[in-house]
């Protein structure tokens, strides 16, 4: 199979320059990569997704107690509630149901290329959510009378300009309503 220069290229540099940053070596990781360590590392890659997600989930809950001043055993069930959950589930990210009625989704979605938009299937994930939290989940539908949040890593003006970028876009609303 024919090797394509640019993209080859482009591609064995990334992971080497970051495998390199990692242990401090300078050696060709990806010509030793085999398919098998390539799938296994991508499975490695979703779990930092998910370890990302849910730090950004706790700190969000957290901030979200302070905010409405929740009480600290309030607040340690909510925290405790997220924990339980497994990655991916089907349920809002965070639900607390007192003293106030709150949901919120969490988004650790990146820009694309370290730029300052969000790819088409980053715009779909959060327009999908912003969706949901207006009109609900098929397991969470009475959302009325929720105080509701998107939670966004932040990237610092990076994440600002996405955010900018795809209201424009999309005039602020959502194609499903």
């Amino acid at each position: 199979m024919k090797q394509y220069e640019g993209r080859y290229l482009n591609l064995k540099n990334r992971i080497n320059e970051h495998f390199s940053k990692l242990t401090g070596l300078d050696t060709d990781f990806f010509s030793k990569m085999k398919q098998a360590d390539i799938i296994q590392l991508k499975t490695v890659f979703a779990d930092i997704n998910n370890v990302l997600t849910l730090k950004l989930t706790n700190e969000a809950a957290v901030w979200l107690c302070k905010y409405f001043e929740i009480d600290e055993k309030n607040k340690k069930a909510i925290l405790t509630r997220i924990d339980a959950v497994k990655p991916n589930s089907k349920g809002f990210d965070i639900v607390i149901e007192e003293p106030y009625k709150i949901i919120a989704e969490v988004k650790c979605t990146s820009t694309v290329n370290d730029g300052g938009a969000f790819g088409a299937a980053q715009h779909d994930s959060i327009m999908d959510d912003v969706y949901k939290l207006v009109y609900g989940k098929k397991n969470f539908q009475r959302v009325d009378g929720f105080f509701k949040f998107l939670c966004l890593i932040d990237l610092g003006n990076r994440t600002d300009q996405a955010i900018q970028q795809l209201l424009r876009k999309t005039g602020g609303k959502s194609e499903k309503a």
